[in-house]
């Protein structure tokens, strides 16, 4: 998921990006499942209520808050220019303000009756609502909960029981998913905004109708995504958990390297060449960002500054946890 996450971003770079180019394809399949496999991942290790809520705020906000005036600051050096609003997130930001938001208030979702199947209405139903956008990250932060749930709810005995579906099932729908893709991408039935579902139907150019038909049918597509990736991950530890496990780094990391890459957007075309410059860019952006020291540096860095801020601000911390 995370070389997913930047491969996507990489090709979206490209200064003739299309969907209907293997790049677009590439891009479709991968915001198909990445964060809601990511959120599936993140509910899934969030059993312990008290210890999300007490540590959303240092693990998700305060980086938030940290790294903004920082991106801010390396896209005005790169490219003269940039905006910097607090509520708008930049880039991937966004997602460290809606792990806030779940971790935050988990230990109360939980208390609601059939909470998971309101999640999945209330998922369908914030496409109807216009000021849920972008803002705060409050469009996706609606949009997405469904597997952000399904994931603290999901049990280690349903896991082994969807690996025992033989793997010629999981191919099968492997090789579905992928048709639906490429369907997708050079038919252009679906609006690409439409795939972030961070904004109202009509903002994606939707009408209410086609908007929740499609919106349920990425529901169901990210859903098979994560089946697949269950049935076809091999239970043996490879030489991916290292990099699974520090994927916070990379996915903070890999932005700089992206916007270094929209400067040069113009070099990038739709051609091998160009294909293979930026895949191997963002295989060497993961290998680089997953190495201790980098994870190591990152961390002490914003655990330098919170303790910095905790010890001036002891009251105000308290208050907001």
């Amino acid at each position: 998921m995370i070389f997913s996450v930047v491969i996507a971003h990489y090709f979206r770079m490209s200064d003739t990006f299309a969907l209907a180019t293997f790049g677009g394809v590439a891009y479709v399949v991968s915001f198909s499942y990445i964060m809601q496999g990511f959120l599936f991942v993140s509910g899934y290790f969030s059993r312990n209520l008290d210890k999300c809520r007490i540590t959303a705020f240092q693990n998700f906000l305060f980086p938030y808050i940290i790294l903004m005036p920082i991106m801010f600051s390396i896209r005005y050096f790169i490219f003269g220019r940039a905006n910097l609003d607090f509520t708008l997130p930049t880039m991937a930001l966004w997602y460290l303000l809606t792990l806030f938001y779940y971790r935050y208030s988990l230990k109360y979702l939980v208390k609601i009756k059939k909470i998971l199947p309101i999640s999945v209405i209330t998922s369908l139903a914030a496409g109807f609502i216009p000021f849920l956008d972008s803002t705060l990250s409050l469009g996706r932060t609606f949009s997405f909960l469904p597997f952000f749930l399904l994931g603290y709810y999901f049990k280690e005995e349903w896991i082994e029981k969807l690996r025992t579906v033989p793997k010629m099932v999981g191919i099968l729908v492997l090789a579905v998913l992928l048709s639906i893709s490429v369907f997708i991408a050079f038919e252009n039935l679906v609006p690409l905004s439409a795939l972030y579902m961070k904004s109202s139907y009509t903002s994606a150019g939707l009408s209410y109708l086609k908007g929740i038909a499609v919106r349920a049918a990425i529901l169901l597509i990210s859903s098979a995504w994560i089946f697949v990736f269950i049935n076809l991950t091999p239970k043996r530890r490879t030489f991916l958990v290292s990099i699974g496990q520090k994927t916070m780094t990379i996915y903070v990391l890999h932005i700089i390297v992206r916007y270094i890459i929209k400067y040069f957007s113009d070099f990038f075309r739709h051609e091998i060449l160009s294909y293979v410059i930026l895949t191997a860019a963002a295989v060497l952006s993961i290998w680089l960002f997953s190495r201790p020291r980098a994870v190591k540096t990152y961390q002490f860095f914003i655990d330098k500054l919170y303790r910095g801020i905790i010890s001036k601000f002891p009251a105000l911390i308290r208050r907001i946890l």
